[in-house]
């Protein structure tokens, strides 16, 4: 089945979400690495956001340059994430909850993983 992504109602820039939404649903169905795109993983030290289901990936913003694509995504690092949520019933539902910029490093050490936990709760439970 084919990955479905959509952008919850919350997210931080929005025109952007909407972007690398269709970018990420074609990585997905395709496995072609976007350039923007660099390397994924969870936050293993926060049980909730990984029982949520709840992923990072390190993205370049529009304006910013792309990587090069010789450059292999475990890499490709920056300091802004998109931060997305795959649904705990139909793994290829997926929903973007938020665009960390700037400084997503020093946000992942505050408050607001408390609202990526709710939105991510709120999708799981739709």
């Amino acid at each position: 089945m084919a990955s479905k992504v959509s952008i919850h109602k919350d997210v931080e820039y929005q025109d952007i979400a909407k972007v690398y939404g269709k970018a990420l649903e074609n990585w997905l169905n395709t496995g072609v690495l976007p350039d923007r795109f660099g390397n994924e993983g969870q936050w293993e030290d926060n049980a909730r956001l990984c029982g949520s289901f709840v992923y990072k990936l390190h993205i370049r913003l529009p304006s910013e340059p792309p990587w090069k694509k010789s450059k292999a995504q475990i890499d490709r690092t920056s300091n802004i994430y998109l931060v997305y949520t795959r649904h705990w019933m139909d793994y290829d539902n997926i929903q973007i909850i938020s665009i960390m910029a700037p400084d997503a490093h020093e946000k992942a050490k505050t408050s607001f993983m408390a609202e990526l936990e709710r939105r991510a709760e709120e999708f799981q439970n739709s």
